[in-house]
C-alpha cells in the first residue's frame, strides 16, 4: 500500500471536520469559559480525556465502516431480529437525536447572533435572521462534499484565532501543566461533566458513522480515517484548551459571571485591547455558525437513514429547515443561550452513554469485522468511556432536568 503524503491525508478528510466543527460552538465556549474562570486550569484533563474518547468511538466506527461496510445505526439494529428491538432503536435514537439536535441548535444560533450583534452593533433581531438564513442556505443547497469543507474553513480558523488569543493573555505554562493531572476541586464536577458532554456528543458519533461508510473501504481508507479523526479532534481539543487558559488567565479570581457566551471576548479587551474583543466575537460567531450548519446536516442525515428516506432528500431538507428555524427564532427574541446550553448538554448527556455502549458492542462483532474488531486496550478504553459518560448523564439528568422539575 502506497505511503500517502500530508496533503493527499489532507485532500482526503470527511465526515470528522464535520464533527468538529460541531462540537466547537457556543456551548463549548461557555463552559470552557466558565471552567477557567472559576478553576482556572484545573479541568484540562476532563478535555484531554473526551478527546481520547472521542478518538476511540471514531475509531470503532471508522472499522465498522471500513471493514464491515455498515454504520452503527444498522450494526445495532442487526442485533436482533425482533420488530419490537428494531422499532426502540429507531425511536430511541430518532427522538435523542432530534431533541438534543433542537437545543443545540438554539445554543449555536443564539451564541453565533450575539457574537455578531456584539462585533457589528446590529440587533440581535437581525444577527439570528442572518445566521439562520446562512445555515439554510448552506444546508439546503450544498453537498455533502462542500459542507466538508466549509466546516475544514471554519474549524482551521477558529483554531488560529483562539490559539492567538491564548498566547496573547501569556499564562503561566508551569501551571497549565499542572492541569493535565486529573482532579476535581470544590464544586468542579457539574463543570467536569459539561466539558465532556460537549465534546462527546451521541449526535457526531452517530454522524461519523454514517459518513465513514461508502467512503472508507479496506485498510488503505481505515488509514485515511484514522488520520481525519485525529486531526480534527485534536485540533478541535487544542481549541478548547485554549479557550479555558485564556478565560483561567485572564478571569481567574475577578469574580466575574458567565451569563453569556459574549462576556467571553468583552472581559478579554481591558487586558488585551480592542483587538481581543474582535478576535473573542469572530471566533464566537464562527463556532456558532459552523455549528449552526453542521447540526441540523447531520440530525437531518442520521434520521433520514433511520426513517428510510433514503429517496426522499425533500423531507431530510424539510427538518433539517425546521430545526435551524427553531434555532433562528430563540436567536431572533435575543434569549439567553446558558440554561438552554445546560438543559441540552444534560439530555445529551443522558443519551450518549446508550449510543457508546451500542459502539462498544459493534465493534466487537468478528462475523462483520473479523480480525479487526476492538483490541483489549479499546475495548477497556471503551468501556471507561461508556461508564464515565453514564455517570455523567445521569447526574446531569438528574440535577439540570429532574430536580428542577420537582423542585
Amino acid at each position: 500500500m502506497k505511503k500517502k503524503s500530508f496533503i493527499e491525508k489532507m485532500k482526503n478528510m470527511g465526515p470528522a471536520a464535520i464533527i468538529a466543527s460541531a462540537f466547537i460552538g457556543p456551548g463549548t465556549i461557555t463552559t470552557s469559559t466558565i471552567s477557567g474562570t472559576n478553576f482556572q486550569y484545573a479541568m484540562l484533563w476532563a478535555v484531554i480525556f473526551s478527546g481520547i474518547a472521542s478518538i476511540i468511538l471514531m475509531d470503532i466506527s471508522s472499522r465498522i465502516a471500513a471493514y464491515g461496510g455498515h454504520s452503527v445505526i444498522e450494526t445495532t439494529l442487526g442485533m436482533s431480529e425482533s420488530r419490537a428491538w428494531k422499532g426502540f432503536v429507531t425511536w430511541f435514537m430518532g427522538l435523542a437525536i432530534l431533541f438534543t439536535g433542537l437545543g443545540f441548535m438554539a445554543g449555536n444560533e443564539i451564541g453565533a447572533a450575539n457574537g455578531l450583534a456584539d462585533l457589528t452593533g446590529l440587533p440581535v433581531s437581525i444577527t439570528g435572521l442572518i445566521v439562520g438564513l446562512i445555515a439554510i442556505a448552506t444546508v439546503v443547497f450544498g453537498t455533502p462534499k462542500l459542507l466538508e469543507l466549509v466546516c475544514q474553513f471554519f474549524v482551521v480558523a477558529m483554531g488560529v484565532l483562539f490559539v492567538i488569543t491564548m498566547f496573547l493573555s501569556k499564562p503561566d505554562w508551569g501551571n497549565v501543566a499542572k492541569g493535565i493531572v486529573p482532579s476535581l476541586p470544590e464544586g468542579s464536577l457539574v463543570n467536569c461533566m459539561g466539558l465532556i458532554g460537549t465534546t462527546i456528543i451521541a449526535i457526531n458519533l452517530v454522524y461519523h458513522s454514517m459518513g465513514c461508510q461508502g467512503k472508507y473501504k479496506d485498510d488503505e481508507g481505515y488509514g485515511d480515517s484514522k488520520f481525519d479523526t485525529r486531526f480534527n479532534v485534536i485540533l478541535g481539543v487544542l481549541m478548547t484548551l485554549g479557550i479555558i487558559i485564556t478565560a483561567g488567565t485572564v478571569l481567574y479570581g475577578t469574580g466575574t459571571e458567565i451569563t453569556n457566551p459574549v462576556i467571553f471576548s468583552q472581559s478579554l479587551e481591558p487586558v488585551l485591547g480592542s483587538a481581543a474583543r474582535i478576535i473573542g466575537d469572530l471566533g464566537l460567531f464562527l463556532a456558532g455558525l459552523s455549528s449552526s450548519i453542521a447540526t441540523p446536516f447531520m440530525c437531518g442525515v442520521i434520521i433520514a437513514r433511520l426513517l428510510h428516506w433514503e429517496q426522499k432528500d425533500n423531507l431530510r431538507k424539510i427538518l433539517t429547515c425546521i430545526i435551524i428555524a427553531f434555532g433562528t427564532v430563540l436567536a431572533m427574541m435575543g434569549k439567553t443561550p446558558t440554561q438552554i446550553i445546560i438543559v441540552t448538554q444534560a439530555l445529551s448527556g443522558f443519551f450518549l452513554p446508550f449510543i457508546a455502549i451500542f459502539f462498544v458492542i459493534s465493534g466487537n462483532n468478528k462475523k462483520m469485522l473479523g480480525k479487526h474488531t476492538n483490541s483489549l486496550l479499546q475495548n477497556i478504553l471503551g468501556g471507561i468511556a461508556c461508564a464515565v459518560t453514564l455517570a455523567m448523564g445521569m447526574n446531569m439528568l438528574w440535577n439540570n432536568v429532574i430536580m428542577k422539575l420537582i423542585g
